[in-house]
């Protein structure tokens, strides 16, 4: 192993412990620019997350008497083997009674029952970190762009706009991913970025950009709820407003629940999670560009459910935040 490699290991694991925030900027730069210290970064992100469950599984009480019994009934076998050498140059081991292949089944199954659903739980949560990890590099992406950009986040202008982010009949929307889209045109993240690891149907290497596009060009290839940016509700980095509630301003999540098929579900409205997860929560990305998992979508500004309007609890696809402090993460991909 090089020297470097190991400044690198050590490197990530203050980062993904939270032990060094001062270096977070420049970890982020090389994650964003460099393939293998990203591929590092992912693989002991996937062993922290293993790392995560060991004491979720508690032995059973007895396991170190049953053990100690196991090991004394073999040594008298071997002894009883032993002896019968003695006498005989030729001589069978005892085979398993019925009694202990029963028991033999029975621990199978018993530890088939106790660690499958961890295994499960490691995936999970390997996934979860995983998009939490590039959920912070997209707000790496969308700080350089306010950058570039006099503050302003990525937005949909208002000449794009028709009034609508969900289609409807006879009538022109706009797909909110489009502000998200120009992160990739101004190269400033990857397309395969939005793509969150826990979500099936990915395309690992993203698509090609091609001249002339404008959004993504599937919902599969973004799977991240941004917040409501269109038009004359361009946020600012710059605004007052903003700067004082930015730990706390949700504009990014695991994809809303709320929305299925370009339709609003109300029957979904009380769920506690994004279905990227199985609704057990969902990775949210605030201003102030800190990423933090949450069992409940009520974790905007002064507890504001980040996918919906304050006060608004049906949705025809025209609504629009009801402040500038209001969180309202748009489905990911509207489709037209």
């Amino acid at each position: 192993m090089t020297e470097q490699r190991r400044h690198d290991e050590a490197l990530l694991m203050d980062f993904l412990t939270g032990s060094s925030p001062e270096s977070a900027g420049e970890i982020q730069r090389r994650l964003e620019q460099e393939p293998e210290f990203r591929a590092l970064h992912d693989d002991i992100a996937r062993t922290l997350s293993a790392l995560k469950l060991a004491p979720e599984v508690a032995p059973p009480a007895d396991l170190a008497q049953r053990t100690l019994l196991r090991i004394e009934r073999l040594r008298k076998t071997e002894a009883l083997v032993a002896r019968e050498e003695l006498h005989r140059r030729t001589f069978f081991r005892p085979m398993f009674s019925l009694r202990e292949l029963g028991a033999v089944a029975v621990a199978a199954v018993v530890l088939v029952a106790v660690f499958l659903p961890s295994v499960q739980k490691a995936r999970q949560q390997t996934a979860a970190d995983l998009c939490a990890s590039q959920q912070a590099q997209i707000g790496a992406a969308i700080n350089m762009f306010t950058g570039a950009n006099n503050g302003s986040l990525p937005s949909v202008s208002a000449s794009q706009v028709q009034g609508r982010w969900l289609p409807a009949e006879g009538q022109q929307s706009v797909s909110n991913s489009t502000g998200l889209f120009k992160l990739i045109i101004a190269g400033y993240a990857p397309s395969e970025l939005f793509q969150c690891p826990a979500v099936g149907g990915q395309s690992p290497s993203g698509f090609a950009l091609q001249a002339g596009m404008a959004d993504f060009p599937a919902a599969k290839f973004v799977n991240y709820s941004y917040q409501h940016n269109l038009g004359a509700n361009e946020l600012s980095i710059n605004n007052p407003a903003l700067q004082a509630v930015a730990k706390d301003m949700a504009i990014l999540a695991d994809e809303t629940p709320l929305f299925v098929g370009g339709r609003f579900r109300p029957d979904r409205i009380n769920l506690p999670g994004s279905d990227s997860h199985g609704q057990r929560g969902q990775n949210v990305l605030y201003l102030d560009m800190h990423v933090q998992w949450a069992h409940s979508p009520a974790v905007g500004v002064g507890g504001d459910h980040i996918f919906l309007v304050n006060g608004i609890n049906n949705y025809r696809g025209d609504e629009v935040p009801s402040g500038s402090t209001d969180s309202f993460l748009l489905p990911s991909y509207s489709g037209k």
